[in-house]
């Protein structure tokens, strides 16, 4: 009996020290366990997370091809609306073009009749007094022929036996 005594401790002093070891490793699993939770945790946010920022990063993409679909509409009306401007500033330019000739053929024709009227008005008056001039020098010429005569007379005279 001492020896199944000294047996029966012994195999309890064994089975506690099993025992010991089964806990520590059950200790250590645990925090293993624990610690591998914690990484599935954050690896589970970070999953979350990338599946949000994909998905932010898909809605952008489709919005900035929403964006860029609309731009090139835009540009297009832009060219549209600036081809309609320069049309219509192409047309304006041809009408005023025109009408400034118009006018200002309108105002030869005018500014030429006034010197046409200006012309006669001034060959009346020229001639005139070209009539007058003829009219003062044939005038000039019969004094002079008079004047002539009445010298020549005073010197054929004798003015002596006069007084």
């Amino acid at each position: 009996m001492a020896n199944q005594d000294i047996n029966l401790t012994t195999d309890v002093a064994l089975i506690k020290k099993d025992l010991k070891q089964i806990e520590r490793f059950f200790g250590r699993f645990d925090t293993a366990l624990d610690t591998m939770n914690s990484i599935s945790k954050a690896v589970a946010v970070q999953d979350e997370a990338a599946k949000a920022v994909s998905a932010k990063i898909d809605y952008m993409e489709r919005r900035m091809g929403e964006h860029k679909e609309e731009d090139v509409l835009r540009f297009q009306a832009i060219g549209v609306r600036l081809e309609e401007m320069r049309e219509s500033a192409y047309a304006d330019h041809q009408r005023v073009a025109k009408e400034t000739n118009q006018n200002r053929k309108e105002r030869n024709e005018e500014i030429m009749l006034q010197l046409g009227k200006m012309n006669g008005a001034l060959d009346l008056r020229l001639s005139k007094i070209d009539d007058r001039i003829k009219l003062l020098e044939q005038w000039k010429w019969y004094i002079a022929g008079i004047g002539a005569v009445a010298i020549f007379v005073a010197a054929n005279i004798k003015w002596t036996g006069l007084f």
